[in-house]
C-alpha cells in the first residue's frame, strides 16, 4: 500500500482530500478537519483527561476507531483497504455527517452579535 509520511505541512486540506483514512492522536482540531474532509479516523493516542472524550465521540458516532497498538492499526488498515471496504465507506459517511465546515464563521458571528451594544 503506497503511503507518504510528512512533517508539518501548510496545505493540510489538500493532503486530507487525497487520503483514504487518517491515523492521528485525538486532538480536536485534527478531528474537526477530518470530519469536514469525510475521513475515517484511526485514533492512536490522546492527552489523558483532555482528549478521552474525543475518542468516545468519534467511536460512538461510527467515524473511526481507537487503536493504540501499531500492529492493530496495520491489521485495521488491511481490513479497511481490502476488497469491498464497506466499513471504510460507512465511517467516511459518518465522518462527513459530523463535519461542520461553517462552524468557525458561525462562532465568530455569534461573538460579534454578543459584543454589539444594545440598541438605545
Amino acid at each position: 500500500i503506497p503511503f507518504v509520511v510528512q512533517g508539518f505541512v501548510r496545505n493540510m486540506p489538500e493532503w486530507m482530500a487525497a487520503a483514504d483514512v487518517l491515523i492521528t492522536k485525538a486532538g480536536p482540531g485534527t478531528i474537526a478537519e477530518a470530519f469536514i474532509a469525510g475521513l475515517p479516523l484511526v485514533l492512536n493516542g490522546l492527552v489523558p483527561g483532555q482528549e478521552e472524550g474525543n475518542v468516545t465521540y468519534v467511536v460512538d458516532n461510527g467515524a473511526g476507531v481507537w487503536e493504540p497498538e501499531p500492529e492493530r492499526i496495520a491489521a485495521r488498515l488491511a481490513e479497511w483497504l481490502g476488497p469491498g471496504a464497506a466499513a471504510l465507506r460507512q465511517m467516511a459517511e459518518a465522518s462527513r455527517r459530523l463535519g461542520r465546515p461553517g462552524a468557525a464563521r458561525a462562532i465568530a458571528d455569534e461573538v460579534m452579535r454578543l459584543l454589539k451594544p444594545p440598541a438605545a
